[in-house]
């Protein structure tokens, strides 16, 4: 089975690479910040501030392919270094999120605390035996599971509620846009310092393995897209009250969420200290 995906993968990586992005860019607080930034700030605000987490990665296909210099700079052993212990708190912010979000669930703190060592260590050994291709098949299958449960999710939400929604400020006023746009401007660079997404472009060129050679700015294009998917059903969420039922549900949601990012800056800690 897993011999026949890849196979599939290797033709035609295209969308396999978009989702891994999109995966990989989400983090485990994406979700509930988008409802964060809606009551706090309003909801044009928050929305600006997800068109600019959905066009980063965009920027960042196109950008970084019309300045070389950026990759041989990212190889460098200084900045190897810096990267590498902002990926150490990457990887704890996103372990302590998967354990924290299972805390107003029967699992407990407890639970999360276990599945978010559990799920490191499962990463790690595949990243050991698989590399690459495990990063961007198991980033494909999280995000999978995080279509299909922010659909559930989001139907189940609105049908308890009878399709009434929370009232949530618009915050057109000029102190919460500036907020908006000001959150929006500061997640533009954050691709550009992911060691990931640069890995992504060597073994796009590379073909090591014989995976095909794509048009990599597309891929990222189609990566901010279907982030912007996600940010959609942010905002349909960040809108709804949820039952303990739903907690439940939300909890595995965002966990899934905070998995795939876990496992690309595992990945990343790899490539910048043990590669």
């Amino acid at each position: 089975m897993f011999s026949k995906i890849t196979r599939r993968f290797k033709a035609h990586p295209l969308l396999y690479y978009a989702v891994s992005i999109a995966a990989s860019w989400a983090g485990v607080g994406s979700l509930m910040n988008f409802r964060t930034i809606t009551y706090e700030n309003g909801l044009v605000p928050a929305i600006i501030w997800g068109l600019g987490n959905s066009l980063a990665c965009v920027l960042f296909g196109i950008i970084v392919l019309y300045i070389p210099e950026m990759r041989h700079y990212m190889r460098t052993k200084p900045v190897k270094i810096f990267l590498g212990f902002m990926g150490v708190g990457q990887v704890w912010l996103n372990m302590n999120g998967i354990r924290e979000i299972f805390a107003d669930t029967p699992i407990g703190i407890t639970g999360g605390t276990i599945i978010a060592y559990a799920v490191c260590l499962f990463f790690i050994f595949l990243l050991l035996k698989y590399g690459m291709i495990r990063n961007v098949l198991t980033d494909d299958f999280s995000w999978a599971m995080v279509y299909g449960l922010m659909v559930l999710v989001t139907i189940l939400a609105y049908i308890r509620s009878g399709g009434a929604m929370n009232d949530a400020p618009l915050g057109l006023d000029r102190a919460n846009l500036g907020v908006g746009f000001y959150k929006s401007f500061l997640l533009l660079p954050g691709p550009f310092i992911f060691a990931y997404f640069f890995e992504l472009l060597d073994y796009n060129e590379s073909n090591e393995d014989s995976t095909d050679h794509i048009n990599i700015t597309a891929a990222f294009a189609l990566g901010g897209l279907f982030f912007g998917i996600y940010m959609v059903f942010a905002g349909l969420l960040a809108l709804v009250e949820f039952s303990p039922m739903l907690n439940l549900i939300k909890a595995a949601l965002v966990a899934f969420v905070g998995v795939s990012t876990l496992s690309s800056f595992l990945y990343s800690e790899y490539i910048l200290w043990g590669a």
